[in-house]
């Protein structure tokens, strides 16, 4: 079932100026996007506009006149993602057995909607480090705290 908020976002998906970023971005980043916007995503994306007390609206909005400082959190975002975590630090003779060690998931594609998400968290840093705390915690975002805190620091509040 297709909601009026999943429709919504499907549309400022599609939008020229989302698409816009999006194109920018993988020029930049060279991360790989989704082709589509699966309805999946739509119905996650809404569900996190919903604890995160934002409009797909507010974040058509929010994207047009925030366009610049967006892409760039966007930008220093992707970039301070770990690249590869397969090299775990271990004291010698302590490294668990190769079958207990932990399992790096391959990661494909960006959802289309990755910007959603992003222009959520960039949305609720400028309003300060509580609000986006207690949506962090309601989206079940594990250490919370510390992202948080990543989050603030990426943002360049003037």
């Amino acid at each position: 079932m297709v909601t009026e908020v999943d429709s919504n976002l499907v549309q400022i998906v599609g939008s020229e100026l989302y698409q816009k970023m999006i194109s920018e971005l993988t020029s930049v980043t060279k991360i790989e996007i989704e082709s589509e916007y699966a309805e999946i995503f739509a119905r996650l994306d809404a569900a996190k506009l919903v604890r995160a007390g934002l409009s797909a609206q507010d974040v058509m909005v929010f994207m047009s006149e925030k366009y610049d400082a967006i892409k760039q959190y966007s930008i220093i975002k992707l970039s301070a993602l770990p690249k590869d975590e397969d090299d775990e630090e271990y004291s010698p003779g302590l490294a668990p057995p190769d079958d207990e060690r932990s399992k790096t998931i391959e990661v494909g594609k960006y959802s289309q909607g990755f910007l959603v998400t992003n222009t959520i968290e960039y949305a609720l840093a400028i309003k300060g480090f509580e609000p986006l705390l207690e949506y962090l915690k309601k989206s079940r975002i594990p250490n919370a705290k510390k992202y948080a805190g990543q989050i603030i620091g990426f943002v360049d509040v003037k």
